[in-house]
């Protein structure tokens, strides 16, 4: 079974947010969709991703610890959509765009190594986004999972050639892909849906400039985006589904 996205009726990315203005991504008539923080100390900006588009209203919770997410997020009376992590005096700090208003239930998952990260989906629930962190020197996951028929496939630790053949094999679509270096390899986990956008592209490693070219040359809208800082600059990790014929 394929799940029908529709194009949304505009759409805005955004890079170099200053922490201390993420309320900025709020557009007016926007849904903020997607939060991606990069960088560190000074050099800590956010990425986002914002729609216009029927839903609910748009919000945000920023730098928050782990312990404390269930109650901001119910204090908040909205759902999660999005969900970004870095590190902050020692712990992990967790970013994420809300929306109020109708929408599937949806529960926040820190702390889980890949083995339980790839037991988060069923045929019963989808991964709506997710991210990749370092805590204690070790890799985790934290995610959002959506009560909503599936299931989402889950690619863990592969190369991007590994993931072109696996989003071939299994005739899926990507719906959000992290990236991360070990040594000099560069390795992706990934979560696909049987979806119907036509035609779609994913690229890593590319600067702001290009993430704009490619969105022009493939007449496609932004599904999703991961910025991070390198020795190059800011490079980006998107998603793209195509929107006009």
């Amino acid at each position: 079974m394929k799940f029908s996205t529709q194009p949304p009726e505009s759409w805005i990315w955004s890079s170099d947010i200053d922490p201390q203005h993420v309320g900025d991504a709020l557009l007016p008539g926007m849904n903020l969709m997607r939060l991606s923080v990069y960088g560190n100390d000074n050099r800590r900006r956010f990425a986002s991703i914002s729609y216009r588009a029927p839903g609910g209203e748009g919000h945000y919770l920023q730098d928050v610890a782990a312990a404390e997410l269930d109650g901001k997020i119910t204090g908040m009376g909205a759902r999660p959509v999005s969900i970004t992590a870095d590190e902050a005096d020692g712990q992990p700090r967790f970013s994420l765009a809300m929306q109020k208003g109708p929408g599937p239930v949806t529960q926040v998952h820190t702390g889980l190594d890949e083995a339980g990260f790839n037991q988060l989906v069923n045929d019963q629930r989808r991964i709506a986004d997710f991210t990749v962190y370092v805590s204690g020197g070790l890799r985790k996951y934290a995610a959002i999972v959506e009560e909503r028929p599936g299931p989402s496939l889950i690619f863990s630790r592969v190369t991007a050639k590994e993931l072109d053949a696996q989003l071939r094999k299994h005739s899926v679509t990507p719906v959000r892909i992290r990236g991360f270096s070990e040594g000099s390899a560069r390795y992706f986990t990934a979560v696909a849906e049987r979806l119907d956008v036509g035609k779609w592209a994913w690229y890593d490693d590319i600067d702001g400039d290009a993430v704009g070219s490619k969105l022009e040359s493939n007449k496609a809208y932004p599904a999703d985006l991961e910025a991070y800082r390198t020795a190059q600059g800011v490079r980006y990790t998107v998603v793209m589904y195509r929107d006009r014929d």
